[in-house]
C-alpha cells in the first residue's frame, strides 16, 4: 500500500474518508429528497419553486422573500439586522440570491422571513442520521469482510507453496483436489511433516452473524427518522404482546413536527400574500395527507370507542341501580306482609 502523503495526510486514509463522505452524502441526500416532498404549494410566482423553498427551510432554517427590480426572490440564511422589535428580533432583512443578487428591505413591509419551524432551526437530524447510517454500512462492510477473507497459510517452502496454490485454485474452481503428491501429504502432517502453520488473524467467519443486528440497527434508525415526519416503516411483525393500539401509540408525538412545519409555512404565507398581493397557499403533499387523514380517523374512531365504553359502564351501572331499587322494594313489601 502507498505510504505517499499529501499535506500530511496519507493517501490511502484520504480515500478512505472520500468514502465515508460519499456514502454520508448518498444518505443526506436521500433524507433531503424526503423532506422536499413533505409540501406542496399554489400559486407560485415563476422565479420561485417548491424545490427551494424546501432546501432552504430544511437546510438553513429560513427562507427570505424579497423583491429586487420588481422581480420575488427567495434567499437562504437570511440574517436581521437594524432596529430591535420587543422581542429582540432585528426588522431589517438581509440575504443574498445564489446568484450574488442583494436582498435587503423592512420585514414585514416589504419583505419577509419564512421559517422552517417555530424554533426557526434547520432539520440537523439530516446530518447526524447520515452520519450513523453511514457507520452501520461501514460495520456490515466490515464484518462481511472479515466473513470472506481467506486463511493466510505459511508454506514451508516454494514448492509446497505451489502445490497448495494450486489445490486452491482448483477448490475455488470447484474442482476438488484427491490426488496430491507425497510431500505433500507429510507437510499437511499425515506423514512426518510438521504440518502448514495458517494465521488466524482475518480468520473470523462468526462475525457476518452479527449483520442481522446491524441491519436492524439501520431499519431503527431510519423508523425513528421518519416517525419525526408523521411516517411509519411497516415491520414483518409487531412485537410479542403488543396491541395495534400500542402501536399507534405514539401517533400523536409523530405528527406534532409535521403539523408545527406546516403551521410556520402558513403564518409566513399570510403575510407574504398580504405584502407581494399574491396568493399562495401549502397543504401537505399527498403521501403526507393519507397518512395525516389516517391518523385523525384513528383519533375518531378512538373517541367513538371511548364514548361507546362510557355509555356501556353508565347503563351497566344504571341497571345495577334499579335491581338493587327493585330488590330493595320487594323486600320492603314482603316484610310488610308478614307482619300482617
Amino acid at each position: 500500500m502507498s505510504t505517499r502523503k499529501t499535506f500530511g495526510v496519507s493517501l490511502s486514509k484520504m480515500q478512505a474518508n472520500l468514502d465515508t463522505f460519499v456514502r454520508q452524502e448518498e444518505h443526506f441526500t436521500t433524507l433531503l429528497c424526503a423532506d422536499e416532498m413533505m409540501f406542496e404549494y399554489t400559486g407560485l410566482p415563476e422565479t420561485v419553486d417548491t424545490k427551494h423553498i424546501e432546501d432552504y427551510l430544511n437546510i438553513s432554517g429560513n427562507c427570505a422573500w424579497c423583491k429586487s427590480d420588481g422581480v420575488l426572490y427567495i434567499a437562504p440564511y437570511a440574517s436581521r439586522a437594524g432596529q430591535l422589535d420587543q422581542y429582540g428580533d432585528g426588522t431589517e432583512l438581509t440575504a443574498y440570491v445564489p446568484n450574488g443578487k442583494t436582498l435587503r428591505g423592512i420585514i414585514g413591509k416589504d419583505c419577509y422571513i419564512m421559517y422552517n419551524n417555530t424554533a426557526r432551526a434547520p432539520e440537523l437530524d439530516l446530518i447526524f442520521d447520515s452520519m450513523i447510517l453511514t457507520e452501520i454500512e461501514k460495520s456490515t462492510n466490515t464484518n462481511v469482510l472479515f466473513a470472506r477473507i481467506a486463511p493466510i497459510f505459511s508454506a514451508l517452502d516454494d514448492n509446497t507453496k505451489k502445490a497448495m496454490k494450486e489445490i486452491m485454485e482448483n477448490v475455488i474452481a470447484g474442482n476438488l483436489e484427491t490426488v496430491v503428491s507425497s510431500n505433500i501429504t507429510d507437510v499437511l502432517g499425515i506423514g512426518n511433516g510438521d504440518g502448514i502453520k495458517v494465521l488466524d488473524v482475518f480468520q473470523h467467519p462468526e462475525r457476518v452473524q452479527y449483520v442481522q443486528y446491524l441491519s436492524q440497527l439501520y431499519d431503527v434508525i431510519q423508523r425513528r427518522h421518519f416517525a419525526k415526519r408523521g411516517l411509519t416503516i411497516k415491520t414483518p411483525a409487531k412485537a410479542a404482546q403488543q396491541s395495534v393500539d400500542e402501536i399507534h401509540g405514539m401517533d400523536s408525538v409523530s405528527w406534532y413536527y409535521p403539523v408545527n412545519k406546516l403551521n410556520a409555512r402558513r403564518q409566513a404565507l399570510t403575510e407574504i400574500n398580504r405584502i407581494f398581493g399574491t396568493n399562495i397557499t401549502v397543504e401537505f403533499s399527498e403521501i403526507w395527507k393519507q397518512e395525516y387523514q389516517a391518523y385523525i380517523l384513528r383519533i375518531l374512531k378512538t373517541d367513538e370507542t371511548a364514548e361507546t365504553e362510557t355509555a356501556e359502564i353508565a347503563d351497566t351501572e344504571r341497571n345495577d341501580n334499579n335491581d338493587f331499587s327493585d330488590d330493595t322494594a320487594d323486600n320492603d313489601t314482603a316484610g310488610t306482609a308478614d307482619n300482617e
